[in-house]
């Protein structure tokens, strides 16, 4: 994909898509050491931060998963490799409330490390002003998409 000279107007898609691609090429090589995903560190982290919650729940409160089959794809690797644990809601035993494991919380903590560290090399070329104009410009299209 040609990125030199002065960008035109149907550039800012295609750099966007670019952009997003790279990122995931790049948390596809730091997350696979973990054998996860970039879509499996997105519940690991709302988990972390909310406590228990239902599939559904954890698909609202997360921007990188998209639709409830990936959620329970990324669930279930989560429970394989011992991050997450399903416990039937006390209510209604239909329910089921995932919570992450104390393994599960020790990875996250070394995961959030390794996207800080991503985010710092690919912004490397920005200001600190120039990423919060971006994250705003990005912010007001998804605001405008929803």
């Amino acid at each position: 994909m040609a990125i030199e000279g002065e960008p035109r107007f149907d550039d800012a898609s295609r750099f966007t898509l670019a952009a997003g691609r790279a990122m995931e090429r790049a948390g596809r090589e730091r997350f696979g050491k973990y054998g996860l995903t970039l879509s499996d560190v997105a519940p690991l982290v709302v988990l972390a931060e909310s406590g228990a919650m239902t599939p559904s729940e954890i698909l609202r409160e997360s921007i990188l998963l998209t639709s409830a089959p990936v959620v329970s794809h990324s669930l279930n690797r989560l429970e394989a490799a011992g991050f997450v644990r399903r416990t039937s809601d006390e209510l209604d035993g239909r329910r089921v409330h995932i919570e992450i494991t104390p393994e599960g919380l020790a990875t996250e903590k070394r995961l959030v490390e390794e996207i800080s560290q991503l985010q710092a090399e690919f912004f490397a070329p920005l200001s600190e002003a120039e990423i919060l104009q971006v994250a705003e410009y990005l912010r007001r299209c998804l605001v405008a998409a929803d």
